[in-house]
């Protein structure tokens, strides 16, 4: 196989959340690097609840039971928080600046702009199209050997 070329995502990313690309100027998300395919950028880190210091000091009498019960709930909340994606890191990870987006007479040109001028429920919604944008394969084209 002989690599014939690589398309590459743009660096620039004009998101459509919001109207956005409907505008004269419409904001851009530029990237500084993509994630890999294996970075996930979790909210949390899962637990094991198995093999925790708790279970290895854990004997059986009534208050440890009841500790248990709370241990358990506590490991799933955070497993449950390890699925969800850290934006504010994606951002502070891979966005270089922000370009042409105001809110509230607020220039958004960082990461820590864009999380804290931003209503929470926007900035989600766009952080969410940005990273499925910088999940997205390059294109890769090949052809077969000529001998």
């Amino acid at each position: 196989m002989i690599l014939k070329s690589i398309k590459q995502k743009a660096k620039d990313f004009v998101f459509s959340s919001y109207g956005n690309m409907d505008t004269d100027s419409p904001g851009r998300i530029v990237f500084s690097r993509f994630p890999m395919p294996d970075e996930t950028f979790p909210l949390a880190e899962k637990k094991s609840v198995l093999e925790s210091e708790f279970m290895r000091n854990f004997d059986g009498g009534a208050r440890s039971k009841k500790a248990l019960v709370d241990h358990v709930i506590g490991a799933m909340i955070e497993n449950i928080a390890a699925e969800r994606t850290d934006y504010k890191r994606f951002f502070a990870e891979c966005v270089e600046r922000i370009d042409d987006l105001s809110y509230d007479g607020n220039e958004i040109k960082t990461a820590e702009d864009f999380f804290g001028h931003l209503p929470g429920e926007a900035a989600w919604h766009i952080a969410a199209e940005a990273y499925e944008y910088a999940r997205r394969d390059d294109k890769f084209l090949a052809e077969d050997k000529k001998k």
